[in-house]
């Protein structure tokens, strides 16, 4: 068992053709980023579905757990309270594309932010919400991004057992 704090993220090896064409493309192990909000339970940002909450038994035998350990129990409350509030905002598909054109052509477009996520710029915007920077310098982190953080620590590979999580 992983001992898991809320506000710990967890990257996901994907499974799906398109998870391997974001791995391949963004050179990383990594395809989706969530973070846990309470037991077994995180919030995700995904493709043609809302921002919301999904059960953690999801992404058994496929992901791994990271923390920030420098993190107070207040700014994990307020984390997930960012992530919370972003409920039922829609995927960003501009900023998909925008990261697209970065990876495959190193072409750098200006990019205006809509109000809207994808997986790991949910994260990483709600830890810049407490001044938490966990990839400066990179606006629109990938999740082999935030995978690189000198700020997060990879906890283990999460398993198929239940979860230990410790607020």
């Amino acid at each position: 068992m992983l001992p898991m704090k809320t506000a710990d993220l967890l990257l996901v090896h994907g499974t799906s053709f398109v998870d391997r064409v974001i791995e391949v493309v963004s050179r990383s192990k990594y395809s989706h980023v969530a973070g846990i909000v309470k037991e077994n339970e995180l919030i995700e940002s995904l493709g043609f579905r809302k921002t919301g909450y999904q059960g953690i038994d999801t992404y058994r035998g496929h992901s791994d757990l990271f923390t920030c350990d420098i993190l107070t129990d207040d700014q994990r409350k307020q984390i997930v309270q960012f992530a919370v509030k972003q409920v039922g905002t829609r995927y960003d598909y501009f900023l998909i594309a925008w990261e697209a054109e970065h990876f495959l052509l190193g072409v750098d477009v200006p990019f205006h932010e809509h109000g809207r996520f994808d997986c790991s710029t949910l994260w990483a915007d709600a830890y810049r919400s407490v001044d938490v920077d966990l990839c400066p310098g990179i606006p629109f982190p990938t999740p082999g991004d935030l995978a690189k953080s000198k700020l997060l620590r990879k906890v283990g590979s999460f398993s198929p057992d239940k979860p230990n999580l410790h607020t």
